[in-house]
């Protein structure tokens, strides 16, 4: 168990994204370091905008941890509606935005995790207004090497899955700058 620390604590500490299976993925949040308060004070701003502020708590001090499922639109993801507000991004905010199956999620979804992986904010126009809410978050994501869920140590040997022929192997998607997956 402590050569999986080694990789979580460098994408940690080297703010970089990270491909992982989910049990590795839910012990991130205990993993990073508690929040200053700026930090909290940011993230306690984006949560009230969306009324998630804990009734016996005035400020969040824990980083969030959040974990949308791969049928969120990129509304839901990037936040949006007639009155702009905050989507999954700006909620991770200071924590971990966790992709689980992330070759599930559909193209456009995806595509629209670029700009706050490249600018750390996302700004959202309509004709009355805009606004920018703040997305400095780590992104995690866990997926099978192919949609059957085939074995890793097999995919890495063979190339290719039982149910599959080479043709229709799907490859990590690109998410946004550096696509630095590991």
């Amino acid at each position: 168990m402590r050569s999986t620390y080694k990789p979580l604590l460098a994408a940690i500490f080297g703010n970089r994204r990270l491909r992982l299976n989910v049990l590795l993925a839910g012990m991130m949040p205990t993993i990073l370091p508690d929040m200053n308060f700026e930090e909290s004070l940011e993230t306690t701003k984006v949560h009230s905008v969306m009324g998630l502020i804990p009734p016996d708590s005035a400020l969040i001090v824990t980083r969030p941890f959040r974990s949308p499922h791969h049928t969120i639109s990129d509304a839901g993801l990037i936040g949006g509606g007639q009155i702009p507000k905050p989507g999954e991004v700006s909620l991770s905010h200071n924590g971990v935005l966790f992709l689980d199956e992330l070759l599930e999620f559909k193209k456009n979804v995806l595509d629209v995790l670029r700009q706050p992986l490249g600018e750390e904010r996302v700004t959202i126009a309509r004709a009355a207004t805009s606004l920018t809410y703040p997305a400095r978050f780590m992104l995690v994501a866990a997926m099978n090497p192919c949609p059957c869920g085939c074995n890793l140590q097999k995919f890495l040997e063979v190339q290719k899955c039982d149910s599959q022929d080479d043709a229709s192997l799907t490859c990590p998607p690109k998410i946004g700058p550096g696509d630095e997956l590991e």
